[in-house]
């Protein structure tokens, strides 16, 4: 079964005040580690949703290649940017995606890679990582939900969180211990304790 990636980078960035998908992390921009992990995982179809910032974050990743999706108008949320993916990637027709928000970079490659081998093995219609009792991301949705995704108005109005809720007998969820994925990075200081806690690990 094919899986694309998904890299959600189109949002204001507005508490954090610059854009997200370009601040440093280990050495590279968000958006280009997150690349490089799905090259990685040879998750081999990947896009890129941006949004306003479009202009100043396509040369940091012009050297991956990637389906870019442009979203004008990120303040109708995330399933905006969701659904402009999943029609990018319709004639394609994967058999799931697997969406990574840009504010965290930080999710360590073998923890999506848990998820990935729980959806090879249960086919789940989608599988949420978990870190204690709270789901994260990145999630993978099956293709068996790309319509309700796209054209469900509970989406429109609550996001792709109430198609969770509709499915949550269907769910697969995949016990991690990597808080990293419930750890969103919206503002400078989030962005500093995180440097912070990874100088300090590394060193």
């Amino acid at each position: 079964m094919t899986l694309a990636g998904i890299v959600l980078a189109a949002g204001r960035s507005a508490r954090m005040g610059s854009p997200k998908a370009l601040l440093d992390f280990r050495g590279l921009p968000f958006a280009v580690r997150i690349l490089e992990a799905l090259e990685a995982l040879e998750v081999k179809t990947r896009v890129v949703v941006l949004g306003p910032d479009a202009p100043r974050i396509l040369p940091a990743i012009a050297g991956h290649d990637c389906i870019i999706v442009e979203n004008p108008e990120p303040e109708t949320g995330p399933i905006a940017s969701l659904r402009g993916a999943l029609r990018a990637l319709q004639p394609l027709q994967p058999g799931a995606a697997l969406v990574w928000p840009v504010d965290l970079p930080h999710v360590r490659v073998t923890t999506v890679e848990r998820v990935l081998e729980a959806h090879r093995r249960t086919g789940g219609k989608a599988v949420v990582p978990m870190f204690g009792e709270r789901r994260g991301h990145p999630v993978i949705w099956g293709s068996a939900l790309f319509s309700e995704l796209l054209e469900s108005p509970e989406a429109t109005r609550a996001g792709a969180r109430s198609v969770l809720h509709k499915h949550e007998k269907e769910l697969v969820t995949v016990a991690v211990d990597d808080p990293a994925v419930i750890d969103e990075v919206n503002t400078p200081e989030d962005y500093e304790r995180l440097v912070r806690e990874w100088n300090r690990d590394i060193y």
